[in-house]
């Protein structure tokens, strides 16, 4: 690969913002990455902050993951226990209470999944 600006030298890397080929001249090291120099240096710096910010709020999702199946499990028990008259176990309340009970152990089971690859990942 060849620089994007002079054809004839051997390109060194690529740029972060634009992905154009850069040689020794045209390089501009920002200590996480390269760029151009000009606008592309902006540009570099603002990916490189949107990825960082995006590992803070990966953490945040590994911490807080469990607390939406932890919410519809105890909606669905409270659904149930303020739907119960005592006369019959099968009426609106009591079904869309087991539902609730339903989807927080599924959503629970599917966030232990996720949280164990995003471990394996990393």
């Amino acid at each position: 690969m060849h620089c994007f600006n002079h054809r004839a030298v051997a390109a060194v890397g690529i740029c972060r913002a634009c992905s154009k080929g850069l040689c020794p001249d045209c390089v501009n090291d920002l200590g996480h990455s390269i760029s151009c120099h000009g606008s592309c240096e902006t540009k570099a710096q603002t990916l490189h902050s949107q990825v960082a910010q995006n590992s803070v709020v990966l953490r945040a999702q590994r911490r807080n993951g469990f607390f939406a199946p932890a919410m519809f499990i105890v909606m669905g028990i409270a659904f149930m226990i303020y739907a119960s008259d005592g006369r019959s176990l099968l009426n609106i309340g009591t079904v869309m209470g087991g539902s609730f009970v339903l989807f927080g152990i599924v959503l629970l089971f599917l966030m232990q999944r996720y949280a164990r690859e995003l471990d394996r990942k990393a």
